[in-house]
């Protein structure tokens, strides 16, 4: 029941008039002070300590990766297409390249395998043209050509450096074939590769890519024996206006009035050819 004063009016309690509103908070003791500073610069040394040894260990592996193709022996290929012809086929500097890279550029083989074979989405470099592998090494250096990876290794490459890597793996003979891997229609894949389709305006592969699929530089690349993810990759890209540098924009419009089905096809068939044998496609 709630008190009332005489008049009948709700009573107020009695006010504490030892109550300090602004009473001061105590101080912190300056040995707790002392103690948060000394573990907060302590963590400061040692990230500056462990930042520095993180960067001179990454400035010891840039100088080495430069000075290796100069001052030591790259490591000779040795799994089951190291003896292709050409592998081995290179000046010392060429071949440290393509073994450890250069500079900010890591290795040719890390990649592209240790014959230049590919690998899926990794496209096979060995026996393309070498100034069509020179053109798409200079493309991805000034932007032509996205691709984060390789804009990376190309700008890290001079001219010389790009005709070299490119004349290395124009010389392998590198005679192998790939299983389709896209569920194609292998027949449709040959009658466009060896026919096309006029009735969409799609020329024969072979009338640009040379009659066995061979490549014509600097426009035009080997398609027999390339991977054929790859190829159905690189399609689809130009499909969709991601990749611009065909010659005159051949293969832009080319790849647009192509059906995802057709490209599908033509790449499991193209790679399905035996590279280096024109004469020898897939048996259907």
């Amino acid at each position: 029941m709630k008190k009332t004063d005489p008049q009948g009016r709700p009573s107020t309690p009695p006010v504490d008039e030892a109550f300090d509103p602004w009473e001061q908070v105590r101080p912190v003791p300056l040995f707790v002070l002392a103690v948060v500073f000394a573990l907060a610069f302590w963590g400061l040394l040692t990230y500056v300590s462990e930042y520095q040894a993180q960067r001179r260990g990454l400035e010891q592996k840039a100088e080495t990766s430069l000075l290796s193709p100069v001052t030591s022996k790259p490591p000779v290929a040795t799994g089951a297409l190291s003896g292709s012809p050409g592998v081995a086929d290179g000046d010392q500097a060429t071949l440290g390249m393509v073994a450890l890279g250069k500079g900010q550029a890591w290795s040719c083989a890390s990649c592209h395998g240790e014959a230049g074979q590919g690998n899926l989405n990794t496209p096979r470099l060995a026996g393309q043209p070498a100034d069509y592998l020179q053109k798409q090494l200079q493309d991805f250096k000034t932007g032509l050509r996205h691709h984060e990876s390789m804009q990376v290794v190309a700008r890290a490459l001079t001219d010389q450096d790009m005709a070299k890597l490119a004349s290395y793996y124009a010389g392998i003979k590198l005679s192998t074939t790939v299983a389709p891997t896209l569920g194609g229609d292998l027949a449709r894949g040959r009658a466009i590769a060896e026919k096309g389709d006029w009735k969409t305006n799609v020329p024969a592969c072979f009338s640009c890519h040379g009659m066995g699929g061979e490549g014509v530089g600097p426009g035009f690349p080997a398609l027999a024996g390339q991977k054929p993810d790859y190829i159905f990759g690189q399609l689809a890209a130009w499909h969709q206006g991601e990749r611009k540098n065909s010659p005159q924009a051949l293969m832009d419009g080319i790849a647009q009035r192509m059906s995802f089905e057709d490209m599908r096809a033509v790449a499991d068939y193209l790679g399905s050819m035996q590279s280096h044998a024109p004469a020898s496609p897939p048996q259907l």
